[in-house]
């Protein structure tokens, strides 16, 4: 890849995940000039697929999308790549307190959604703060607590409770967000995405510092220094702390990151020779409270050809195989998981482990949150331009927010408000 130019381009996007890949195709069709610096190896952000050993692709990151994400449905047709169903029956197995448990629906879906979204929008406290308002038993504040964990990455009293309802009341419904995966990885689209921005994309150029001078943003790299008209931050809260802000109006980016935190989350795929979880109980969904925010599902090929377990530990979960090596927390996992599936479970063929606690380059995974607040919702300056300065992720999206398509509409977003500025 070729490095940055010194050539003033009109925006330099911060960033490559889907959001910084949407921005800059549909400001590289609007006929701008653009240059895309990305600080990791490849393109993706919180979609990372690997090619393993047993000739499958695997997502250690982002990996479901539906029928109603369009932005996604069309890039995946567009590049060539090939759709699968994802296997999902009913069934849905939860341990509380020790003791297994059926349940005849996701609870997240028909309890807790429904209560937050018909609840008054702008009460003040923790997430927690309101959840305890609802009355509920041990079990239902418990399965609430690990639910929300294993989603958000991250204890409900963390969170501010008005930012969380806001950006999950974006979703027209959580049923069905699992419906398709990719073949080849959708990791492998965010790759084929940047290549088709030629020299235009430049990968392990991290943005150390970023000036502003003669009414131009100066932006420095390892590889030198882009000048541009116009810049999209197209990366986490997080990440704002990698940079040095020179600019006397910029200096607010310094501690904005204190107000957000961002998901504790480790991720298992486990591929098994056959699916021996069929014909059991467990359809689709196990989930446990001890530890919170641990959940184990279905992932497979309904066809045929790969039968998979994803384990989510997020939050409490996470945080409770800090320091533990990969094999500990597999095994770890799996101890917790076998009363759910059964000793089969201890078998896979393959497994690919990922932990996105903490990443340098992303926050974390997979979303980021903000921390309860009193005045304004720390979201709030980050969908406003300043001075040339816009900002995009998955998580200020106008529907689908902290999602693949997420990413992609908030960047065409940013996108068509450049344009009309250039």
């Amino acid at each position: 890849m070729a490095g940055p130019g010194t050539n003033i381009v009109d925006v330099a996007i911060i960033g490559a995940g889907f959001a910084g890949l949407s921005a800059a195709h549909a400001l590289r069709d609007g006929g701008a000039s653009i240059q895309v610096l990305e600080a990791q190896e490849q393109a993706g952000g919180r979609v990372k697929t690997i090619q393993h050993a047993d000739g499958r692709a695997y997502e250690k990151g982002g990996q479901f999308y539906c029928t109603t994400m369009t932005n996604v449905c069309g890039l995946v047709e567009k590049y060539g790549l090939t759709r699968r169903d994802v296997r999902k029956l009913p069934g849905i197995v939860a341990m509380l307190g020790g003791k297994r448990k059926l349940l005849e629906t996701d609870f997240l879906e028909h309890h807790f959604f429904e209560a937050l979204f018909a609840a008054e929008p702008d009460l003040p406290g923790s997430l927690l703060d309101w959840v305890l308002t609802l009355g509920l038993d041990d079990d239902g504040v418990a399965m609430i607590k690990s639910g929300c964990e294993e989603v958000i990455g991250r204890p409900i009293e963390e969170l501010s409770y008005r930012s969380v309802r806001d950006l999950l009341i974006k979703f027209d419904g959580f049923d069905n967000t699992m419906e398709f995966a990719c073949v080849e990885g959708l990791g492998t689209l965010a790759g084929l995405m940047a290549k088709d921005l030629g020299a235009a994309f430049c990968a392990n150029a991290p943005v150390t510092a970023l000036d502003r001078k003669n009414g131009l943003f100066h932006l420095t790299t390892p590889s030198g220094t882009v000048t541009a008209r116009k810049v999209i931050y197209a990366a986490g809260p997080a990440v704002l702390r990698q940079i040095d802000w020179k600019a006397p109006q910029d200096q607010w980016l310094k501690s904005h990151p204190d107000h957000f935190v961002a998901g504790h989350m480790i991720k298992i795929v486990l591929r098994y020779d056959s699916a021996f979880w069929l014909g059991s109980d467990y359809g689709w969904l196990g989930q446990t409270d001890n530890p919170s925010g641990l959940s184990v599902m279905d992932c497979s090929d309904p066809k045929g050809g790969l039968d998979a377990l994803a384990v989510f530990c997020g939050g409490t979960a996470a945080r409770a195989m800090a320091g533990l090596s990969e094999d500990q927390v597999l095994a770890k996992v799996l101890d917790i998981i076998e009363p759910m599936l059964g000793p089969k479970v201890r078998t896979p063929a393959t497994v690919v482990q990922t932990n996105w606690t903490d990443h340098p380059w992303v926050g974390g995974g997979y979303d980021t949150w903000a921390r309860p607040w009193e005045t304004e919702d720390p979201w709030a300056p980050m969908q406003r331009a300043h001075d040339g300065l816009h900002f995009t992720c998955a998580e200020l999206a106008p529907a689908f927010p902290g999602f693949i398509e997420g990413a992609t509409r908030a960047g065409q977003e940013v996108a068509a408000r450049v344009l009309h500025k250039i």
